[in-house]
Parts: structure tokens; C-alpha cells; sequence
């Protein structure tokens, strides 16, 4: 598929001293069917150029912009085993948001929603991510213990790894 052209018509030319010119569209982009629907804004420009009997091309790529979804809200079950669940929960629920009794069970909803999405990246965290880092202070009282016979830092962590273990596995199941 050729993909067009912006500028002038033709990409080659030979002048001869008798005044005749030959002009031919030599140089094109071409693209497959499935190259165009990733790139479909896809434009080849012919620019000018004075020292040579052929003009470049520029390719500029444009690809398929597809509008940004908004991320739907997503109740996850592993929060309601933090206690600051229900508090934020309430907090949002009796909130006075609106004059407009129509829309008021509508706005309590979008805030409690918000409200939870900011709760799980700022106070609840990522359990990943907290799985990660009380596995390596694990490991570290772990050492300590065999180095100083005190291992009640390594039952601690392992109750705390065990309680992120059963809300990771209650994400996982949802």
C-alpha cells in the first residue's frame, strides 16, 4: 500500500542542457495493511533538495491514538481486613456531598470509590511490595537470631508475612 505524499509531485528529475526535464516519482513509502492500521496518521513528506536530482523523504510515524480509558474502581476483599477499611468506608458514606437529593447516593458512591483508591496506595499499600521487603527484613532477623540467640523479631515478621500471604491469596481469589 502506498502511503501518499505531502510536497511536491515528483521525487527525481534529470535536466538536459536542450531544456527538456524528465520528472518521475521514483522514491515512495509503502506500508502492509497491518503496518498502516498501527500507524494509520502515518504522513511521507517530499522536502526540497538543491544539491542532489533526487528529494528526500521524511516519514513521520503517527500511531492509532487510542483514548485513555479511565481506570474503573475495583473493590478488592483484602481490605476488609484492615481495620482503617470500615473508618474510611464511613468517613466517605456520611460526607455530605451534595444539595441534590437525586444525586446524592451518586457522589457518596464516586467519593467512597476515590476515597478507597487513595486509601490502598497511601495507607494500605501494595502487598507485593510489602511481601518483598518484610521477606528481606526476615532474612536479616533471621542472621541476627543465629548470631544472638533472640528470635522473637523472626516469629513477629513471620506472623506479618503469613497475614500479607492470606491477603495476597484472598486478591488472587477474587
Amino acid at each position: 500500500m502506498d502511503l501518499g505524499y505531502v510536497g511536491p509531485k515528483f521525487t527525481w528529475s534529470k535536466h538536459f542542457k536542450s531544456g527538456h526535464s524528465i520528472w518521475e516519482r521514483l522514491n515512495r513509502g509503502l506500508a502492509t495493511s497491518s503496518w498502516f492500521l498501527k500507524f494509520p496518521g502515518s504522513r511521507v513528506f517530499h522536502l526540497q533538495a538543491n544539491s542532489s536530482d533526487h528529494k528526500p523523504l521524511l516519514i513521520v510515524f503517527a500511531p492509532l491514538d487510542l483514548p485513555h480509558r479511565k481506570r474503573y474502581f475495583r473493590f478488592e476483599e483484602m481490605w476488609l481486613s484492615n481495620p482503617s477499611y470500615e473508618e474510611t468506608v464511613q468517613a466517605a458514606w456520611y460526607h455530605k456531598s451534595s444539595l441534590d437529593p437525586s444525586n446524592e447516593i451518586l457522589k457518596k458512591n464516586e467519593k467512597c470509590g476515590a476515597d478507597l483508591s487513595w486509601w490502598n496506595r497511601n495507607v494500605f499499600g501494595s502487598v507485593r511490595q510489602e511481601l518483598i521487603r518484610k521477606k528481606e527484613l526476615l532474612h536479616k532477623a533471621e542472621n541476627e537470631a543465629m548470631n544472638l540467640g533472640e528470635n522473637s523479631r523472626v516469629q513477629e515478621l513471620k506472623v506479618e508475612i503469613n497475614v500479607l500471604l492470606d491477603r495476597e491469596a484472598r486478591m488472587w481469589a477474587q
